[in-house]
């Protein structure tokens, strides 16, 4: 071509100008068989006519074109984070380098920007969506903490118990027992008050009892130091005998047994299902937890013959019960339970992790809330599976180091120093390896988090600060049951159940009453007070019955008096003996000031009313618990 060049040019032709340049244009230079060079042509591709001029650039027109050269360039260029990443920010840049730029920072990235599993699934070294400066909508919850129905109005200890270890549970334990000790009897040859039938009054006050023994810590005595007043006191030798207290202990049934074999067959939890499935269904309704959650087992210590007992040797029991459950972190609270019955639990075809995970968590899908759990429950796809519908939760929990999807690099620690870290992404995933000693790292996986925060004192990410602070809810709540504890020895494993559902039933009791007396302004009473006062609101009922039996012993009758005085303060100042007080004369405060009567007793509640012998109430040491 000729030295002018036109179709480089930014000026526009029309067909006139088009014509004008082809019939202009020499043509000659061009070789048709390839053979001849041209002489003109030199080697930096510049043109022999050097009396061209280039026409002027439109710089509105390039910056135009340059805009969207940097908004599609823009959606793929992202920042490198952690160690070697740096973010991309806009610059205000000239128009011969704006575009150069760009592709240094890609061409920067480039083929470091994803690395893959051992199974080919694909990390990214940076975040794939960036919402800074606000929280993402998947960490948004919309629900106020706290109890919820009925249980709102339970201010006291007895209240509270009842949402839980209701009368329909205990009807269901009072007909299967007295079926049970109708059989017990017959082995008896002398049919007395020891081996006759209990009552709900009297199942309530072998609870109060339970509830006793494990505020005082002594529910491993035997039942011979327990009823010895000199050691125990009179509280329970007041509620009922020792042989009366194991008899029902040991009367103590959950179901039928005539049809306990054909409902075995579809599960081995079938001695005790029917009560479970009533007192976890109210934990789920009774209460809503607050953002963070935690799924972890517990282990309730038993060693006799059970067909689902667990080895676990890093638990204080080591053998025992397994209990899959979800508690609340701020309160320690039971939301919803689930033994494992080993082999035979039934998972619906899916893993077993998952199963209990989804199955728990139930109650609270779609609320957006965050569960934290161990590498026992940690998968990448279950944490995919959660951020979808129905589920819509978040997880953080740590993760075993043999999963195919995490990429090699992660595990390595001999390059890599103390207290570093390292951060991959996948979409709303975010995984990372910290190195905390030397030749030792931690995974830990995190669909809540969007990018590799680190705390700016402590260098740790901010993924195991939120791990440490929310992991330890089952933990502290079994170490509240092992505190205040009613398990007694026993060779049946149902017995043993049973013992710790009035465990967790006495923690989440003390959850509501204290949420509830907060909100009112008052101070709540601590937990072994609340459980002491518990065991007499569950025991006193019963020992008033006791005093209706004339054939109780003198002694035993004023021992009851005494303990139900106490339980109840003013009911003992009003059945003192309404004996004179020595004391100033003044006339009667409810008489008639014309009536001029004066006196020398007081009221034994207020030290100030005069009350003369019109005005006094009389009342009997067997009546006083009426008024």
């Amino acid at each position: 071509m000729a030295a002018g060049k036109p179709c480089f040019s930014k000026q526009k032709f029309d067909d006139d100008d088009i014509e004008v340049i082809l019939h202009d244009e020499d043509f000659s230079d061009i070789s048709g068989d390839g053979e001849e060079e041209n002489e003109d042509f030199d080697s930096d591709d510049s043109l022999a006519d050097m009396s061209y001029f280039p026409d002027p650039i439109d710089e509105a027109e390039v910056e135009k074109e340059l805009e969207v050269v940097w908004s599609e360039k823009r959606k793929t260029a992202t920042a490198l984070e952690g160690n070697k990443q740096t973010k991309i920010k806009r610059k205000t840049l000239t128009l011969p380098n704006l575009e150069q730029e760009l592709d240094n920072q890609l061409a920067e990235i480039g083929e470091n920007s994803q690395i893959l599993g051992k199974n080919g699934h694909i990390w990214n070294n940076f975040p794939i969506k960036r919402e800074y400066g606000k929280c993402a909508a998947r960490n948004i919850i919309y629900i106020r903490p706290g109890p919820s129905g009925n249980a709102k109005e339970a201010m006291e200890p007895s209240d509270a118990f009842k949402l839980f270890i209701s009368d329909e549970i205990l009807n269901i334990v009072l007909y299967h027992t007295n079926a049970k000790i109708s059989q017990l009897r017959n082995k008896y040859q002398s049919r007395n008050a020891t081996v006759s039938n209990t009552s709900l009054m009297e199942l309530k006050a072998l609870l109060g009892l339970l509830y006793l023994s494990a505020v005082l810590k002594s529910n491993h005595l035997s039942t011979d130091i327990l009823f010895d007043t000199s050691y125990s006191g009179d509280r329970y030798r007041a509620t009922m005998s020792r042989h009366r207290f194991e008899f029902l202990l040991n009367s103590l049934r959950f179901d039928d047994m005539t049809t306990r074999e054909e409902r075995k067959k579809k599960s081995s939890f079938a001695p005790i299902s029917e009560i479970w499935d009533i007192f976890v269904d109210s934990c789920t309704k009774n209460f809503k937890p607050g953002s963070y959650v935690t799924i972890d087992e517990q282990l309730v210590g038993f060693r006799g013959r059970c067909p689902f007992r667990m080895y676990i040797p890093n638990k204080p029991n080591k053998f025992g019960i397994k209990i899959v459950m979800v508690c609340d972190v701020a309160t320690k609270y039971v939301i919803n339970a689930e033994p494992y019955l080993g082999k035979s639990t039934n998972t619906q075809g899916k893993q077993l992790a998952n199963y209990f995970v989804e199955g728990l968590t139930k109650p609270l899908h779609g609320s957006n809330r965050n569960i934290t759990m161990d590498n026992w429950f940690t998968s990448i796809p279950l944490a995919t599976k959660l951020l979808s519908n129905p589920y819509s939760m978040t997880i953080v929990g740590t993760l075993r180091k043999n999963k195919a999807e995490i990429p090699p690099e992660l595990l390595d620690t001999k390059s890599r120093q103390c207290g570093s870290s390292r951060f991959v992404y996948n979409e709303n995933m975010t995984l990372v390896s910290f190195q905390p000693k030397q030749n030792r790292n931690v995974l830990l996986l995190s669909t809540m988090h969007i990018n590799g925060a680190l705390d700016p004192t402590t260098k740790k990410p901010e993924i195991i600060l939120t791990y440490n602070s929310t992991k330890g809810a089952v933990d502290t709540f079994d170490q509240m049951t092992q505190n205040i504890c009613c398990n007694r020895k026993t060779k049946r494993w149902p017995l043993c159940f049973f013992y710790n559902m009035l465990n967790i039933a006495s923690v989440n009791a003390y959850v509501l009453y204290s949420h509830n007396v907060t909100r009112n302004g008052l101070k709540p009473m601590s937990r072994s007070k609340f459980v002491l006062k518990l065991h007499e609101e569950l025991t006193q009922p019963w020992q008033e019955e006791r005093l209706l039996n004339a054939r109780l012993p003198t002694k035993l009758k004023e021992k009851i008096n005494e303990i139900i005085k106490t339980n109840n303060p003013i009911g003992s100042i009003v059945s003192q003996k309404a004996s004179p007080q020595k004391a100033k004369r003044k006339y009667c405060t409810f008489c008639h000031y014309t009536k001029r009567r004066f006196t020398t007793t007081y009221c034994s509640v207020c030290k100030s009313s005069a009350i003369c012998g019109e005005h006094q109430i009389k009342v009997c040491k067997n009546c006083v618990n009426e008024i």
